[in-house]
């Protein structure tokens, strides 16, 4: 026999669950929208899967209690914004090389030096 006082408690245990990993969901997918945004976008990729896993959870959670909560359109578009980028900026991410002229100048001395190396080492035989 069930009593009514355990039918309320198992609803604020879902409750509580569904919040937790909705805060966990919101903050993961801001955090991978940020570091998308960033030179570090490829850290962006941990927190867009924490972000997508726990969107699917509220989504089954949310669809078990038959509750319709927003939130979780907002998670995923901030995932597939995340995303997108990550994927933008390594496909499209050319690595920029300053004093490209110092380089080639050092390059050339190293070259420089390797051969007056080899002609030591030539005459020493």
């Amino acid at each position: 026999m069930k009593s009514k006082i355990q039918e309320p408690v198992k609803k604020n245990r879902n409750s509580v669950s569904n919040k937790v990993f909705i805060i966990f969901g919101f903050i993961s997918a801001l955090v991978a929208v940020t570091l998308a945004t960033t030179p570090l976008f490829k850290l962006a990729v941990a927190p867009i899967i924490i972000a997508f896993v726990s969107g699917i959870i509220i989504l089954l959670l949310s669809k078990k209690q038959k509750t319709k909560t927003k939130i979780i359109q907002y998670i995923f578009l901030l995932v597939i914004i995340a995303l997108v980028l990550t994927i933008y900026k390594g496909v499209f991410n050319t690595p920029e090389i300053e004093n490209a002229q110092q380089l080639e100048q050092q390059d050339g001395e190293n070259v420089e030096g390797s051969k007056e190396i080899l002609e030591e080492i030539k005459e020493d035989f």
